[in-house]
């Protein structure tokens, strides 16, 4: 019975040891790896941010406004304010022409619910009273989605 205890005494000291060993060496890298490497998701969101700084907060400079054949087909916000010359004046994003630039994202459906017509005229409308005032961006559907959202119904109906 002894045997035993001292058996499993040695096994929990040699288990806390290694976890020990484990811990130590663990925080050393991890304390060395930290100044090299940035937090990639939320530095590239503020590298992002800093060209444009007054961008909404919805809206990232590599999102795709148009969709090419490509991904390097695609147009993402950064080139396009690139090519409206757009920066940030009194906190807001302008155009070459100062008039300011907003984002529109209509509503994009693979299978379109029943009163889509009804959706599309509203936004229509919205659209066209942005467009009086605001220089508007408009962000396309992507296609990949909509053909991956009709597909199943495609099946069905085979």
């Amino acid at each position: 019975m002894q045997s035993q205890s001292e058996s499993w005494e040695l096994r929990l000291s040699w288990l806390v040891g290694l976890l020990l060993v484990a811990a130590l060496t663990g925080s050393g890298r991890a304390a060395a790896s930290v100044p090299t490497q940035p937090n990639s998701s939320e530095d590239n969101h503020i590298a992002q941010r800093s060209k444009f700084d007054c961008l909404p907060n919805d809206v990232r400079s590599d999102d795709v406004v148009t969709y090419g054949r490509t991904t390097k087909g695609n147009v993402t916000v950064e080139k396009k304010l690139i090519q409206l010359k757009a920066q940030c004046r009194k906190g807001k994003l302008v155009d070459a022409k100062r008039r300011e630039i907003r984002f529109f994202r209509p509503s994009c459906w693979g299978n379109p619910p029943p009163d889509y017509l009804e959706i599309q005229q509203r936004e229509n409308a919205e659209l066209q009273k942005l467009k009086r005032t605001y220089t508007v961006i408009v962000f396309g559907c992507n296609p990949m989605i909509s053909k991956l959202l009709l597909a199943p119904a495609e099946c069905r109906s085979s």
